[in-house]
């Protein structure tokens, strides 16, 4: 996407909950500048913002189109995170369906909501529709009104991790990836939508 001018947050109290994966599979998606405090892993085209920083450095809070991918804290926001919510236009925040992680979302959705920005959860990783259901019950009714997206189980992710964001951006019908295809469109209607937020 040519000219994008937006800054995407991804942040969670708790790690393993997939954030890493969907930030650097949108950064890919939109050809947006990935930025993480994070150890990389598996991506080969991420900016690391040095562990022992305690502020993003100026040229990366001024990247145009940038998702930032920010990993798990302890008990408060630290500085590096404050200052990314300040610059976001949209903040997302990827959950799984298990408790602890459900719990974890609440208190981060609480933690960046004074901030003013629109905030998106994404559920991802969850192959029963129940267990779904039952993670939106429990947001909502400790949130109230919220914005929350699906995706279900993938191998997506595991192949973008094994051949790079070089292979996402190519995935095509030609190769036998048809299924791997079919789940990359349906991540797309989720990422559109967090664009469409940070956009408005």
């Amino acid at each position: 996407m040519e000219n994008l001018s937006i800054k995407i947050l991804f942040i969670n109290y708790k790690g393993g909950v997939g954030k890493s994966a969907l930030a650097i599979n949108l950064a890919a998606e939109i050809g947006a500048d990935y930025v993480t405090n994070d150890i990389i892993t598996t991506s080969t085209n991420a900016i690391q913002i040095a562990p022992n920083k305690r502020r993003i450095p100026k040229e990366l809070l001024e990247l145009d189109c940038v998702v930032f991918d920010f990993g798990a804290m302890s008990t408060q926001l630290d500085p590096k995170a404050v200052q990314a919510t300040e610059a976001a236009d949209v903040i997302v925040i990827p959950t799984d369906t298990g408790a602890r992680s459900i719990e974890a979302t609440i208190k981060t959705v609480n933690l960046v909501k004074p901030q003013g920005k629109p905030i998106a959860i994404v559920i991802n990783n969850f192959t029963k529709q129940k267990l779904f259901d039952e993670a939106v019950s429990e947001l909502t009714k400790a949130l109230g009104e919220v914005t929350i997206f699906a995706i279900r189980s993938t191998t997506l992710f595991d192949r973008v991790a094994k051949d790079g964001v070089d292979w996402y951006k190519n995935i095509h019908n030609e190769k036998g990836e048809w299924r791997l295809n079919k789940s990359r469109i349906a991540h797309e209607v989720v990422y559109n939508a967090i664009l469409d937020l940070g956009l408005k």
